[in-house]
C-alpha cells in the first residue's frame, strides 16, 4: 500500500490501482494528483486536514463577502462544500482505543 498526500486538495491519496477514479485506464502505478475526484475510495483525511479545510473555508467565506453576487454566491457554495468535508470527517473517522 503506498499513501500520497495531496497538499493542494487537503486530502491523502490511500492508492489502490483497481479503486482510483484519477485515471480509468487501470495501469498507472501510481496517482495522478491532479486529477483528484472526490468520490474515489482512496481518499483520506487525517484532522489537520480536517482543520485546514474550515481554515480554506473561512478564508473563501471572507472573500465571498467583498466580493459582487454571483462570484460571492459561489465562493460562500464552496465554503459550504468544504465545511461538510470537514464535519464528514469528523463524523466518520476513526478513532484509537485504548487497551485494557
Amino acid at each position: 500500500m503506498a499513501v500520497y498526500d495531496n497538499p493542494n486538495t487537503l486530502l491523502m491519496c490511500v492508492y489502490q490501482r483497481d479503486r482510483a477514479l484519477c485515471h480509468r485506464d487501470g495501469v498507472t502505478e501510481s496517482p495522478h494528483l491532479d486529477r483528484c475526484v472526490s468520490s474515489c475510495a482512496n481518499i483520506a483525511r487525517t484532522d489537520r486536514h480536517a482543520d485546514q479545510l474550515r481554515h480554506r473555508a473561512a478564508a473563501m467565506e471572507g472573500q465571498a463577502r467583498r466580493l459582487p453576487g454571483p462570484v460571492g454566491s459561489r465562493l460562500q457554495a464552496s465554503a459550504a462544500r468544504l465545511r461538510h468535508l470537514a464535519h464528514e470527517h469528523d463524523r466518520t473517522r476513526l478513532h484509537l482505543q485504548e487497551a485494557d
